[in-house]
């Protein structure tokens, strides 16, 4: 096989959007698109779908046309893509390329921070999750969902902000200024959080991390109470990433830098930045898999 007439398709699909980076064999990019959510979750058709759409503009953007995706050899980060019956899925489904790698894109994620080589990263975002990369091997700890894991995370910290509100609501701790504006939304009505909490999701607790961000500025001893409590949180992922063997950790996600000050102090060595993106992690995928195809 000529590896130069092969190009690599580097694919990030999280759980809000799909973003794909077109590049030679040799590494050159050609071109990038965006396209909606890819996570496996939604079904194997509609991650196709989107990336699809997003490798369309990427080809628009490189000035190339759909003939090459044959001699493509894609990498793919995808969310959802958690077990061998998900990636199965994926890869054998009727797709254009000349062949597909899969990981999830907390896996990508880490290899592009690390530029592949072995290292950690910690997300903390809507959720949370810590990844260990060594020679290709990797660990993963967390990630499991909102209803048993996701610690640290925004929709722990909207979760946690909304308990505290209830219980200062039935007299059974001090309201403070957070848990009024919190309730507030909801007209003090204990069955009008119960209606929400009924049908909300984790990015729907998620959304009040913001608030819980603004009244710590304030000195809010409710909200300076659940950053130090998602500071240990997030510090014991750390730590056990530490255990695992990593001795960098790359902090990703929005809550990453909010969340850094309250970190315990002793891990903050372990940090480093980012060498690259999720796109570039899917772009090693693709690579090894073009070389494991050449030998």
């Amino acid at each position: 096989m000529n590896d130069k007439s092969y190009y690599l398709l580097g694919v990030d699909g999280g759980g809000t959007s799909c973003r794909v980076r077109l590049a030679t064999a040799d590494g050159r990019v050609l071109g990038e698109g965006r396209a909606g959510s890819a996570n496996v979750r939604l079904g194997v058709d509609n991650a196709y779908a989107e990336i699809l759409q997003a490798t369309a503009e990427a080809l628009r953007e490189a000035g190339l046309d759909a003939s090459i995706l044959a001699r493509t050899v894609a990498g793919f980060g995808l969310a959802g893509a958690v077990d061998d019956a998900r990636r199965s899925a994926v890869r054998d489904f009727a797709h254009p390329f000349a062949g597909v790698a899969i990981e999830t894109d907390a896996h990508t994620a880490c290899l592009g921070a690390h530029g592949g080589e072995p290292g950690a990263i910690l997300i903390l975002g809507t959720g949370s999750c810590g990844v260990y990369q060594n020679a290709g091997r990797f660990q993963v700890i967390g990630g499991w969902g909102f209803m048993i894991s996701d610690q640290g995370s925004g929709a722990w910290l909207g979760l946690n902000l909304v308990r505290q509100a209830m219980l200062a609501l039935d007299g059974m701790i001090e309201p403070t200024p957070l848990s009024r504006a919190l309730l507030a939304r909801f007209e003090n009505s204990q069955s009008r959080v119960l209606d929400w909490s009924e049908q909300a999701r984790p990015r729907d607790y998620g959304a009040f991390a913001p608030l819980v961000l603004q009244f710590a500025a304030e000195q809010d001893p409710l909200a300076i109470q659940l950053l130090q409590q998602s500071g240990r949180e997030a510090g014991a992922l750390l730590a056990r990433l530490q255990q695992l063997g990593a001795e960098r950790v790359c902090l990703m996600g929005g809550l990453s830098e909010p969340l850094r000050p309250w970190l315990p102090k002793t891990l903050l060595g372990l940090l480093c930045a980012p060498a690259g993106d999720a796109m570039d992690g899917a772009l090693l995928l693709a690579r090894r898999l073009l070389n494991e195809t050449a030998e």
